[in-house]
């Protein structure tokens, strides 16, 4: 997975051109997924933002223009890649493994597909209906070679252990233009059932869960359309504590800041959301809140990190959904 200029020097299996506003067809049969497998992220300064992930989550594998920090044990992973010229520093893709992977056959169900070799990897990308990018993939697909992509490089042993291990992606949250046309798609189309709500927006699991699609945005038509996209993704760790996780950003350089005030976002910077019973957070067991960490990278992107144990509902660790 490189970015879109180098794609365009590639063969293209199949090669529709994305288009903002393509909705795929329902298979007759949905497209049972696994798990999140990847993020894409396009950054301004890959050097400086290699520099700022790697502090945190240990050295990533240098592939072509791409830096991949493998997710322990893997093969799931997060990438940057550089901006394309004049391109803001954004979000790119988000990918989740299915069963039964096959490409060629995938491809024509959905309108605007497009398949990339890749080091002998066939890559698929599909458009869900706000041209939001999905991969999809082989249950072990790492980015790496071979038919499956499984084929992976060794991972630099770090100097020593970087302060955060990730095991796995809990959710990447969507902006989207309309709540109810995006979650009929990602039920429709992947199978996927609710776990549990937020703000009235469906949290929809991937395979078995906790790793979960959040559909935001769209919910009030008095509003202006949102810019549809991937807003945020979550990270997992173990025993997450959201004081020692602080502690360990502000160590590193971020500086926190009161939640609740988006002026004060700015690069470089983390925070702690309290989750509320209103908004399915907090509950009996954690009667204070659901405590929710973010962060923002060089280029301001948001970042999440919670427990393994995170499904997007209530309790201390964001643990207890329906």
């Amino acid at each position: 997975m490189i970015d879109l200029a180098r794609r365009d020097l590639l063969l293209a299996l199949s090669a529709t051109l994305l288009a903002p506003n393509a909705r795929a067809q329902p298979s007759r049969t949905p497209i049972k997924t696994q798990r999140l497998n990847n993020v894409m992220i396009a950054v301004s300064d890959l050097d400086r933002s290699v520099g700022f992930y790697q502090k945190l989550f240990g050295p990533p594998i240098r592939q072509d223009d791409a830096a991949l920090f493998r997710l322990s044990p893997g093969p799931h992973f997060f990438a940057l890649v550089p901006a394309q010229a004049g391109a803001k520093p954004d979000y790119l893709s988000f990918g989740m493994t299915v069963d039964n992977f096959d490409a060629a056959r995938l491809a024509p169900t959905f309108p605007g597909s497009q398949i990339i070799m890749r080091n002998g990897t066939p890559e698929l990308f599909v458009p869900d209906p706000d041209g939001i990018k999905i991969q999809l993939q082989h249950v072990a697909y790492g980015h790496g070679s071979g038919p499956l992509g499984d084929v992976l490089p060794p991972v630099p042993m770090p100097l020593i252990a970087p302060p955060f291990s990730l095991k796995t992606i809990s959710h990447v949250t969507l902006t989207t233009t309309n709540t109810a046309r995006s979650g009929d798609f990602y039920k429709s189309v992947f199978a996927m059932p609710v776990q549990t709500t937020q703000g009235g927006g469906p949290i929809l699991a991937v395979g078995s869960g906790p790793d979960c699609v959040v559909i935001g945005g769209g919910g009030n038509p008095a509003n202006p359309p949102p810019r549809p996209g991937i807003n945020h993704v979550c990270f997992t760790i173990d025993n997450f504590d959201p004081n020692k996780a602080m502690a360990i950003l502000i160590a590193n350089g971020l500086t926190p800041i009161e939640y609740g005030n988006p002026a004060l976002i700015k690069p470089g910077t983390c925070r702690v959301r309290l989750r509320q019973r209103a908004n399915n957070g907090g509950g009996p067991t954690s009667p204070y809140g659901t405590p929710e960490l973010y962060f923002n990278d060089p280029d301001n992107i948001p970042i999440q990190i919670q427990d393994v144990k995170y499904c997007g509902g209530s309790g201390a660790l964001g643990e207890i959904c329906p």
